[in-house]
């Protein structure tokens, strides 16, 4: 496996935050949780701590809204509310920009080849930024 080296996981940090600027939040988002998959199902993203009467510590968006205010306590209710509607508000790339970011961040590592397609499919519109890079 080649990993990114730091020019290229810094280059892909700073492609992310112009074109995702929700990617800064620290509630909803990649840098609000531990890179992984959400608790629940495993197959998404984890992009909201829990602090509800469940077992779950981090969900996914699908998830969280499937969930609703029940994953977290009545104390946080109303900043729940609050996650909520960010994470409807989330483009569908959400998931692809997330596991972009743990990458981008030194959280995951990555084979640079294996980060080629998710490049394109999250930052379509030709930011500056080739994978693997040129030989």
């Amino acid at each position: 496996m080649t990993p990114l080296d730091a020019t290229r996981r810094r280059e892909l940090r700073l492609a992310l935050a112009r074109s995702y600027p929700w990617i800064d939040d620290p509630d909803v988002g990649p840098q609000a949780v531990e890179a992984g998959e959400c608790d629940r199902c495993g197959a998404e993203a984890r992009l909201v701590t829990t602090c509800g009467p469940t077992s779950w510590a981090a969900l996914g968006r699908r998830c969280a809204a499937a969930v609703g205010l029940g994953g977290w306590c009545d104390g946080h209710a109303d900043a729940a509310a609050r996650w909520l509607t960010s994470l409807r508000a989330l483009p569908d790339e959400a998931d692809t920009v997330a596991r972009l970011w743990w990458v981008a961040t030194g959280e995951v590592r990555m084979d640079d080849t294996a980060i080629t397609p998710l490049v394109a499919s999250a930052l379509p519109d030709g930011e500056a930024i080739r994978f693997p890079p040129p030989r």
